[in-house]
């Protein structure tokens, strides 16, 4: 997940006659994204599950816009659709091709416009119980810029071939010591992801259970996340994806308390 989230001694594996570095097949991971969301605009409908440790479940509804600019910017509009107690809050990032990213929050019953600046906001929980932060969602599988990739391996899951990656920070700070990606050879989707902390322990696991066709293209049915160190769980159903034209307006910072969605 992160960012959900997310990526490079540079591996080589011969592919359909020609040879990829790993730094190229995590290029391609981004592209795809959490969703097979691959390139122009999309639209998509999730429900997500969290269960934790001695307390009770939560459920909740998001409704998502994305599209990709020409500059490379993608930007994602995140309405909250249930509980009610945060319907109608919105979550927009724009993703640059480099750099750092900005994170807006629009609190509707406040009617504030708020911006994630600080180190603190960011890797807050976008879900209470999920570990996955604003961060995590913003970036999607981008970790080009903090890790360096090398290619380990080939595995099969769910029936496909994947690439095994493994990610070593490229300078001190980052936020796993390291990562783990199964990598689909074809459709570039994560089919699996490990997270290491600081301390070598196995934090966060990242699983597809498995994969459905649309008319889009091929995707997860489902994503479930699991903090192996606290106990909690948190799984992500799409239940509706399209190819939508999206009017640019809809990434606006300040149209976020216009808009009717």
């Amino acid at each position: 997940m992160k960012r959900v989230v997310v990526v490079m001694a540079v591996g080589f594996l011969a592919v359909a006659g020609w040879a990829q570095t790993a730094s190229e097949i995590l290029a391609r991971v981004e592209k795809a994204s959490l969703f097979g969301t691959g390139t122009g605009s999309l639209y998509v409908s999730l429900a997500v599950r969290i269960e934790e440790a001695g307390q009770p479940g939560a459920f909740y509804a998001f409704r998502v816009w994305a599209k990709e600019f020409p500059d490379g910017t993608t930007k994602t509009l995140l309405l909250y659709a249930a509980p009610e107690l945060v319907a109608g809050t919105l979550y927009l990032a724009h993703t640059p091709k480099a750099g750092p990213g900005r994170i807006w929050l629009w609190l509707p019953d406040l009617e504030i416009l708020k911006e994630l600046v600080g180190e603190g906001e960011r890797k807050g929980e976008f879900i209470a119980g999920s570990g996955i932060t604003y961060d995590d969602v913003a970036s999607g599988f981008s970790y080009r810029e903090g890790y360096t990739p090398a290619i380990v391996g080939e595995e099969a899951l769910l029936g496909a071939r994947a690439w095994k990656l493994e990610l070593l920070p490229a300078k001190a700070g980052q936020d796993w010591s390291r990562i783990l990606l199964w990598v689909h050879k074809e459709a570039y989707l994560v089919l699996r992801a490990e997270f290491f902390d600081r301390g070598g322990k196995l934090a966060r696991v990242l699983s597809v259970p498995e994969l459905v066709r649309d008319a889009v293209g091929l995707r997860p049915a489902r994503l479930v996340v699991e903090d192996r160190l606290k106990g909690g769980r948190a799984t992500v159903e799409i239940t509706e994806r399209s190819a939508a034209d999206i009017p640019d307006s809809y990434f606006e910072p300040g149209n976020l308390g216009k808009l009717k969605l």
